[in-house]
């Protein structure tokens, strides 16, 4: 009888290990790894007269660092896989379309003065293996720091959590939501952010400095022609490339635009004459200009800004570092008439008229004799 007890007793924890051995494989569940998509957004703000410089900013996206859960706050996940990011490229033909104000205003019918901006999408994807399970994905974004001249670049890094759920009857996964923030705040059991949890972030806001330049010209002397017109050579280099609007007054042509190259830099020549003036509009921070005349028999002076009077026919090179920057050019003829003309011809002329005065006196008395 202790025998049986004991067979049995051996059967029935063979039976039981066997029973957690099929309760542990029944536990585990497979899921589907998915991907996703989203977009961010990129404000570019201009002087309200500008036209939207072409000029493209870049960004970079990798796996963010995997946040432990506590008692208060939930795990944060970093995929296996990282994400890719688009650009986001402005040009001249953006004008059109650019917005009074600025991105930050809560009304848009009360604009900020002076400003406009242009607004561009940037796409980011994720591969279709990059959510293996439900939770939070965390990526990090950062603009590239492109050096373009007169533009304020981003530094502030962006946080974007992907809210990965899974259907409780098929354990299909869904992104339920991304949320783009300038933090790496953790999050807590209720799903809310633990540090200002309603403040979000829609992407990046950039700001072009600009500038404008001009240049008259002034026609001076007792032998200065006012209607002559003398040739200026215009130079710009470390511009931001794109077409510019000019206001022209008496300049030949009056052009109504210049257009800087890719490489940064302009160089054109003008004829001006007696009060005509160019002025470019808007160009950027850093943009350098210079300005140079054939003043040809006529002295050459200028003033930069209204300053000091300099005897040349040259500017110099002019940055635009902190304020529009002006050029006012001089040409002065003088001529010198020679003293003693008109007295050395005066007697000369009053002896011919006084032995004319002479003849008709002589001349009448004969007669007079005659008759």
């Amino acid at each position: 009888m202790k025998r049986f007890s004991k067979i049995m007793a051996f059967l029935m924890m063979c039976v039981m290990l066997m029973g957690l051995g099929t309760i542990t494989t029944f536990a585990a569940t497979t899921y589907t790894p998915i991907g996703g998509t989203t977009t961010i957004t990129k404000n570019l703000v201009v002087e309200d007269d500008a036209n939207i410089p072409d000029v493209t900013f870049n960004y970079t996206i990798t796996r963010g660092t995997p946040v432990a859960a506590t008692a208060s706050t939930i795990e944060i996940l970093a995929s296996e896989k990282g994400g890719s990011i688009g650009d986001a490229a402005f040009s001249n033909a953006d004008t059109a379309s650019a917005i009074a104000g600025l991105p930050s205003d809560a009304d848009p019918t009360a604009p900020t003065a002076g400003k406009k901006y242009a607004q561009k999408s940037v796409q980011v994807t994720f591969p279709n293996d990059s959510f293996t399970k439900p939770g939070v994905y965390r990526y990090v974004i950062n603009e590239a720091d492109g050096a373009k001249p007169g533009i304020t670049y981003d530094a502030t890094a962006r946080y974007l959590d992907v809210f990965v759920v899974a259907d409780p009857s098929t354990n299909a996964l869904a992104v339920q939501s991304y949320v783009l923030r300038n933090s790496a705040t953790t999050i807590g059991t209720d799903g809310q952010y633990t540090s200002e949890p309603g403040v979000k972030s829609s992407g990046y806001t950039n700001t072009v400095t600009q500038y404008d330049f001009d240049f008259s010209k002034t026609i001076t002397g007792n032998q200065g022609d006012k209607n002559k017109r003398f040739t200026f050579t215009l130079s710009v280099t470390n511009a931001i490339p794109g077409t510019y609007p000019i206001e022209a007054t008496d300049v030949t042509g009056n052009p109504t635009a210049i257009t800087i190259g890719t490489d940064g830099t302009f160089s054109a020549t003008y004829d001006l004459t007696n009060q005509s003036s160019f002025k470019i509009l808007n160009l950027n921070k850093d943009a350098v200009c210079t300005v140079s005349e054939d003043a040809q028999d006529y002295t050459p002076s200028h003033k930069v800004d209204g300053g000091a009077v300099v005897g040349t026919n040259n500017s110099g090179a002019i940055t635009l570092a902190n304020s529009d920057h002006s050029v006012a050019f001089t040409n002065t003829r003088e001529g010198i008439i020679p003293t003693g003309v008109l007295l050395t011809i005066a007697p000369f002329t009053v002896g011919i008229f006084l032995f004319g005065a002479i003849i008709v006196f002589v001349m009448a008395k004969r007669r007079r004799e005659v008759y």
